[in-house]
């Protein structure tokens, strides 16, 4: 789908407050993320996410990766039954995020202290790294990870913008697991 086609979708989703369905695409990676967006910027969308009924999370997706945005009868049954089950109604922004850049993106997200998972799902670099936003830098993020262990890392890692193709924040598994952390 072209860019424009993109947008004007986006765009029509947003006003619409519709389900969406996005193919998303970069280099070597592909994958699908469902959702209602919330904000768009020229670059940006801010989504709410679903998944198999559960309104999940925000995520911030930069618009250069989405190929592809659905919204046909099996998205349109999926949303009716949020809708009946008043799940729908639950989805909103409880977050302001100026959408403008990475860096305005970072800060205000930096500003909740919520737990942020930074995702490159690129399949030579295929990061996901899960952690308190520490620093934002001119082309970067600092991170203090924690592992599956709920192990805080000593140093911060560092996540250059060009690589994220998803960042997510206010996420029901992020915000449960870091209250467990341990710090070593």
């Amino acid at each position: 789908m072209k860019r424009e086609k993109v947008i004007e979708k986006l765009e029509k989703h947003l006003a619409a407050n519709l389900y969406v369905r996005l193919t998303r695409k970069k280099e070597g990676f592909e994958g699908i993320t469902t959702g209602f967006i919330l904000d768009k910027s020229s670059d940006f969308i801010l989504l709410q996410e679903t998944d198999e009924f559960r309104i999940l999370g925000y995520q911030i997706i930069p618009i250069k990766t989405i190929k592809h945005v659905r919204y046909n009868k099996n998205d349109k049954t999926y949303e009716r039954i949020l809708k009946e089950e008043g799940l729908k109604k639950i989805i909103t922004s409880k977050h302001k995020v100026d959408l403008t850049s990475w860096n305005t993106i970072a800060n205000d997200i930096k500003a909740t202290e919520l737990t942020i998972i930074s995702e490159c799902e690129h399949p030579k670099l295929n990061y996901f790294c899960i952690g308190q936003l520490k620093r934002v830098n001119k082309k970067s993020i600092s991170i203090r990870y924690f592992n599956a262990n709920g192990i805080l890392d000593k140093k911060n890692t560092t996540h250059n913008f060009e690589d994220i193709t998803k960042l997510s924040f206010d996420d029901h598994y992020a915000n449960v697991f870091s209250k467990y952390i341990i710090e070593k």
